[in-house]
C-alpha cells in the first residue's frame, strides 16, 4: 500500500484532519479543538501534512505549531511539533517517517529559527531512524501534599484513617509558613491577561535564554480560551506591580503547574510556590507536579520545597542547522502543543 504525503489546507481539509485526530489521537479532538489549536494560535496557523494512499484515502497526519520565542534576548520564530497519528493499518515505519520528514523540513526551512518536540516512545524511535537524538530531558518534579493513598496500603484498614490524618498533619506542619515577610501579595485571578503580562514577558523572558514569548495574547489563547482544560492563575505582586505567576490545572486529586514565570528571585519563586501549596491543600489535592527540563535552574528551588524527581521523558531541540546548543532553555508543561 503505497503512501504519499501532501500539505493540508486548514479550511478544505478540516473534516479530514479532525477525523484523523479523533480516531487515532484523542477522542476529544473535535472541531472546537481544531479551530483553537490549528487556526486561532496568535503566533500563526499550524502547518499540517496528510499521509494518503494512492486512492487519496487519508491515513495519517502530523503538524507544526508556530511559537514566538526569546533566543538570548532576541525574539525569533519557533515551533513545536505534534499531533502525529497514523491509521492502525499503516503503522509500519514508512508513513510515519514520511510525515516526520515533512515536519522537520518545515522546521528547518528557515521559516523557524528553532523547534522542539516532546516525543512519545513511538515518536522517539522515529527520530532515531532519522538520526535525531534527544537534546534534553523533562523531569516531573512532584511534591506530596496528602498521604491518604500511602495509608490505604496498610494491611489493617482500620488503621488507614488515623495514620493518614497523622501523616497529613505532619506534611502540612512541615510546610507551614507565616505571613510573607517580603511585602508580596498573592491572588487567584480569573480575568483575561492584560498588557502587564506582556511587559513582564519582555522584562524577564528576554533574559532567560530560550523560552516562549508569554504575551497577554498568547496566555489568553493558551490558557483562558483552552476548549477542554481549566487553568487557573495565581499571581505574586508587590503593590500593583506583577512580579510572577504560576498557571496550574487540577485533575482528580492531582495538580500540574503549566507555567512558573516572572521574577526569578529565589524568595519570590519560593513564596509563590508556598502560597500555591497552601491553596491546593485547602482543596484536598494529594500531589502537585512541575514538569521542567533537568537543566532548569528552578529545580534547585523545587528541591528546597521538597519537590522530588519522578519519571523523565526526552525532549528534542533543533534549529535550521542542527541542534540547539549553548543556551539556557526554559520549557515546561505549558510549552507542549496543546
Amino acid at each position: 500500500m503505497a503512501v504519499y504525503v501532501r500539505q493540508a489546507n486548514l479550511i478544505d481539509d478540516q473534516g479530514i484532519l479532525t477525523g484523523l485526530a479523533r480516531a487515532y489521537l484523542n477522542g476529544d479532538a473535535d472541531e472546537v479543538r481544531f479551530r483553537w489549536l490549528y487556526q486561532q494560535n496568535p503566533f500563526g496557523p499550524a502547518r499540517v501534512w496528510i499521509a494518503c494512499e494512492k486512492q487519496d484515502k487519508a491515513v495519517g497526519m502530523a503538524a507544526v505549531f508556530p511559537r514566538r520565542m526569546y533566543c538570548d534576548g532576541v525574539v525569533v520564530s519557533g515551533c513545536v511539533l505534534g499531533d502525529l497519528c497514523i491509521s492502525r493499518e499503516y503503522r509500519s515505519l514508512g508513513p510515519a517517517l514520511q510525515l516526520q520528514r515533512a515536519c522537520l523540513a518545515c522546521a528547518r526551512s528557515g521559516e523557524f529559527a528553532l523547534a522542539y518536540d516532546f516525543p512519545s516512545t513511538t515518536m522517539l524511535r522515529i527520530y532515531q531512524h532519522l538520526g535525531v537524538r534527544p537534546l534534553w530531558k523533562s523531569v516531573r518534579m512532584v511534591k506530596v501534599l496528602r498521604a491518604d493513598n500511602i495509608a490505604r496500603v496498610l494491611p489493617a484498614p482500620i488503621l488507614s484513617r488515623p495514620v493518614a490524618t497523622a501523616l497529613n498533619f505532619a506534611l502540612a506542619l512541615r510546610d507551614r509558613r507565616s505571613s510573607d515577610p517580603h511585602g508580596l501579595d498573592f491572588c487567584l485571578e480569573d480575568a483575561p491577561c492584560t498588557s502587564e503580562y506582556s511587559e513582564l514577558a519582555d522584562k524577564v523572558g528576554s533574559s532567560l535564554g530560550i523560552c516562549t514569548v508569554r504575551s497577554a495574547e498568547y496566555l489568553n489563547w493558551r490558557y483562558r480560551q483552552h476548549p477542554r482544560v481549566k487553568y487557573e492563575f495565581l499571581t505574586a505582586r508587590r503593590g500593583k506591580e506583577l512580579l510572577a505567576y504560576c498557571t496550574f490545572t487540577l485533575s482528580a486529586e492531582n495538580a500540574t503547574i503549566a507555567e512558573l514565570f516572572g521574577n526569578m528571585n529565589d524568595q519570590v519563586v519560593i513564596s509563590l510556590l508556598q502560597q500555591l501549596v497552601a491553596l491546593l491543600r485547602t482543596r484536598g489535592v494529594a500531589t502537585v507536579s512541575v514538569p521542567v527540563l533537568s537543566t532548569d535552574p528552578r529545580t534547585r528551588l523545587l528541591r528546597k520545597l521538597r519537590f522530588w524527581p519522578r519519571e523523565a521523558v526526552p525532549v528534542m531541540g533543533f534549529d535550521s542547522e542542527a541542534t540547539i546548543t549553548g543556551s539556557q532553555v526554559m520549557l515546561m508543561h505549558g510549552d507542549r502543543e496543546s
